[in-house]
C-alpha cells in the first residue's frame, strides 16, 4: 500500500451513525490529522444516531434526502459508510442489501468506497447478554459481514473493530468505550479516525503527528493498533464469513 500524493485536494464524505460522529470523528480526527500529514482533506458528513445504510440509500427518509442533496452535482474522491452497530452481525442479509442500495445510490458520484467495521460491545453489554454473544465474537463477525459486503460492491475495509479489540483486550487501562459499553470514548473515537485515515491514505499511522492531547505513551499504544489493523494480514474467520454467504444464499 503506498501513500497517497499530496499536492491536491481530497474531498471525502461520511454517511454513518453515532459511531461515525462521536467526538467528531470526521472533523476532529480524520481532518486534523490529514492536514498534519501534509493532506488537503474536505470532509462531508450525513449522519444520523442509529441509522442504517438502508435508510439513507432511500430518498424519503429525511437524512436519506440529505445523501441526495450531498451528492448533488458533487463529486467526492472517497466515500465510508458505517452500518448501524449491530446490524451486519445479526441481519446480514438487511446489512448487505442496504450498501448495495446506498451504494448504487452514490457509485456515480464518489470514486472509490470504503466500509467502516465496528467492533463488538464492551462485555458488560446487556445487548451481548441478550445475543449470546462475547465482545470478541462480534467484532468477528462484524468484521466478516463487512469483508463479504466489500466483495459484493467492490470496495475496501478498515477494520476499525479489530483495532479497538486489540486496544480492549491486550491494554485494558486505555478505555476506548463509552460509558454506554457500545460507543466509542474519545480515545476510541481518535483510533477509528486515525484507523480510517491510514487505510485510505496508506500512511503509517505510527508516524501521525496529531495526538489530540491525549496521553502520549496511550497515542503510541493505539497508533500501533490501527497499523496492525491496515497493514498487517487480517485473518478473517473462515467459519464466521461462511456462516454470513450462507445466510445470503437463503430465501
Amino acid at each position: 500500500m503506498s501513500e497517497l500524493q499530496k499536492n491536491r485536494e481530497y474531498s471525502v464524505l461520511f454517511i454513518g451513525n453515532s459511531y461515525t460522529f462521536f467526538g467528531d470523528m470526521p472533523t476532529e480526527t480524520f481532518e486534523k490529522v490529514a492536514k498534519a500529514s501534509g493532506y488537503d482533506v474536505k470532509v462531508t458528513s450525513v449522519t444520523s444516531g442509529g441509522y442504517t445504510l438502508e435508510k439513507f440509500a432511500d430518498s424519503a427518509d429525511k437524512h436519506g434526502a440529505r445523501v441526495d442533496e450531498a451528492i448533488n452535482g458533487k463529486k467526492y474522491d472517497f466515500v465510508i459508510m458505517q452500518e448501524q452497530s449491530q446490524r451486519p452481525a445479526s441481519d446480514p442479509k438487511k446489512f448487505i442489501n442496504g450498501l448495495c442500495a446506498l451504494y448504487n445510490k452514490v457509485e456515480n458520484a464518489v470514486g472509490k468506497a470504503y466500509l467502516y467495521a465496528t467492533w463488538g460491545r464492551k462485555a458488560e453489554s446487556g445487548d451481548l447478554a441478550e445475543a449470546g454473544w462475547t465482545s470478541r465474537y462480534m467484532t468477528d463477525r462484524l468484521a466478516a459481514s463487512y469483508t463479504v459486503g466489500g466483495e459484493k460492491i467492490g470496495a475496501e475495509v478498515a477494520y476499525v473493530g479489530l483495532a479497538f479489540a486489540d486496544i480492549y483486550e491486550n491494554h485494558p487501562d486505555i478505555d476506548v468505550y463509552n460509558p454506554d459499553c457500545s460507543h466509542p470514548s474519545a480515545i476510541g473515537s481518535y483510533l477509528a479516525g486515525i484507523t480510517l485515515f491510514a487505510k485510505i491514505f496508506g500512511v503509517d499511522p505510527r508516524t501521525i503527528d496529531f495526538d489530540a492531547s491525549f496521553d502520549k505513551n496511550d497515542t503510541k499504544i493505539v497508533k500501533e493498533a490501527a497499523y496492525k489493523a491496515v497493514f498487517e494480514e487480517q485473518t478473517i474467520l473462515s467459519e464466521q464469513k461462511e456462516d454470513i454467504l450462507k445466510i445470503l444464499s437463503e430465501n
